[in-house]
């Protein structure tokens, strides 16, 4: 076996992982865009543009989305050098992904709590917030790589959305009888539901919680390790 190989597809699991990851990037993205002062923490390319933007009009860019992207690629770094490291053992790594997602994204709620960081996004203790939330993002994203064949995207919709376009199309074109429409609209649609559902969860939970909004995508991460967990405990023990 080869080290991009490293792990095998969870296929008892099928695509209730990434829809709930994409429920989490969603939630995630949300609540830091609003209270962080338009900081993409799951769609962290989309700091590019803002920070492009800011450079041209002449303000002074948001200081989290200038590091987001470096952060994110230096923590991808260090998950795969992880992931090598424990080649072929695909529940280590699982266990060990996930739960660095989660903890990262219990720091950031915790950090919640020690000021009132939505009222200076400029601030330290914001900035510590949405960089901690964008490493927690880095680690889902590099799990997705790793773990899956075809890694599908839980932060990034376009494509998702897409596919789902043409699969729906080819199957009312061909009245249901497009196999491979069925396994693409089969493999899109949970995601985009899960990504949009957490949009919503993301903007109600910042409304009624404000700062203290981080707790959600806190308590989600650490309700998919937990589930994870038990799951391919469950599996092992078949």
């Amino acid at each position: 076996m080869t080290t991009e190989r490293m792990i095998q597809t969870p296929t008892p699991l099928g695509v209730r992982i990434p829809a709930v990851l994409a429920l989490l990037a969603g939630i995630t993205d949300v609540t830091s865009w609003i209270l962080l002062g338009g900081l993409f923490t799951a769609h962290v390319t989309g700091n590019l543009v803002l920070v492009a933007a800011d450079s041209v009009t002449g303000t002074t860019p948001h200081m989290a989305a200038v590091l987001a992207l470096p952060l994110f690629v230096v923590t991808t770094i260090v998950v795969t050098a992880i992931a090598r490291k424990l080649a072929g053992h695909d529940r280590s790594i699982t266990r060990i992904l996930l739960g660095s997602q989660a903890l990262l994204l219990v720091i950031a709620a915790a950090l919640s709590f020690a000021g009132h960081a939505s009222a200076d996004p400029q601030d330290g203790l914001a900035l510590a917030i949405g960089l901690f939330a964008v490493s927690a993002m880095a680690v889902q994203n590099a799990y997705l790589h790793l773990a899956y064949p075809k890694a599908p995207s839980t932060a990034v919709m376009t494509g998702n959305l897409v596919m789902a376009t043409i699969a729906a199309f080819d199957l009312i074109a061909s009245r249901g009888a497009a196999a491979t429409a069925r396994d693409h609209w089969r493999d899109t649609w949970p995601l985009l539901a899960g990504f949009i559902g957490g949009c919503f969860v993301g903007a109600a939970s910042s409304t009624m919680f404000g700062d203290h909004a981080a707790l959600v995508p806190a308590i989600v991460g650490v309700a998919v390790f937990a589930g994870t967990a038990i799951q391919r405990k469950g599996l092992s023990d078949v």
